[in-house]
């Protein structure tokens, strides 16, 4: 398991630590200076319309490209989706040329003009458009389902948002092998999902992991989704139980944080940065000293 940092904009990569850099550049080196494995990659902005020096710098630095944000429309007008898909295609391209292998998208909980059967239709459909720009870039597409039921309480239709649903919908268009999560413990947690549902699946879905820990005083049925801490802040979430879990199945890949955290967001860049790593190492490190404890026990037994 690698630490990576998330600056990019937050509604397209699903969340950041509340800071947006407009600059690859800046990112890599911040990356590089606080001892991060990789970062994500804003394949909208200007500056990295030029790949090669962007692959060029990664490797300088020994950063590994870890993700882009998927900004198809999955969820709007015909029209939209279409005008997106070719605007994917483009960045596929690139993120193929800079070594980028897998982009995220976040699946919207609910509906307001469909029922759950007609944009599960819709959905599978368009994603099966899709598949062909994957297979031909060699990317794969994480998707990261909205586990808390604050954003449902108030629409018309729900839509996919557990581990079974999203897996029907992998299913359904045919992505098995190019279609996985962006698995959030916040949301792992309060789908009502638990650790046989990691022991459950299939290590090649799980592409992407973010942390991050609940706010006491609550439970799954009415927790806030946009107020968070960084992992083992509270101890609400049981992000040690997850990572062990997942470490367990195999998950040897990257993990960021999205804490939607107002102090974070208002430090500055460098002690933001520094704090998120912290965080980071702290629960890495707990996958490790359990792994060497049970390596320890094995050996005495």
């Amino acid at each position: 398991m690698y630490p990576i940092l998330n600056l990019t904009d937050p509604w397209g990569h699903c969340g950041n630590i509340g800071h947006v850099v407009n600059d690859f550049q800046k990112i890599c080196h911040l990356a590089h200076k606080y001892e991060f494995a990789g970062i994500n990659i804003d394949l909208s902005s200007p500056d990295t319309s030029n790949t090669s020096e962007c692959r060029e710098l990664l490797n300088q630095l020994n950063l590994k490209p870890v993700s882009f944000s998927c900004l198809v429309k999955l969820f709007d007008s015909q029209k939209e989706f279409e005008e997106s898909l070719a605007e994917f295609e483009v960045h596929a391209q690139k993120a193929k040329e800079i070594g980028c292998k897998l982009t995220l998208c976040y699946l919207l909980p609910f509906a307001d003009d469909l029922n759950f059967n007609d944009r599960f239709i819709q959905t599978s459909d368009r994603l099966r458009e899709i598949k062909p720009i994957l297979e031909k870039n060699d990317i794969k597409i994480g998707f990261e389902f909205i586990g808390p039921t604050e954003t449902r309480r108030n629409t018309k239709y729900d839509f996919i948002h557990t581990i079974d649903g999203t897996r029907a919908l992998i299913a359904s268009a045919g992505l098995y092998g190019y279609g996985g999560y962006k698995l959030d413990v916040h949301h792992w947690q309060n789908s009502g999902a638990g650790l046989l549902d990691i022991h459950h699946m299939d290590l090649e879905y799980i592409f992407y992991i973010e942390l991050n820990d609940g706010l006491p005083g609550y439970d799954i049925f009415n927790i806030p989704e946009f107020e968070r801490e960084l992992p083992l802040a509270t101890g609400v979430t049981k992000v040690e139980d997850f990572l062990n879990a997942l470490y367990k199945k195999g998950y040897r890949g990257p993990i960021a944080v999205e804490p939607w955290n107002q102090k974070i967001k208002d430090m500055p860049l460098d002690e933001a940065v520094k704090a998120v790593k912290d965080s980071l190492e702290k629960s890495v490190s707990l996958v490790r000293v359990r792994d060497s404890l049970e390596k320890s026990i094995s050996l005495v037994n």
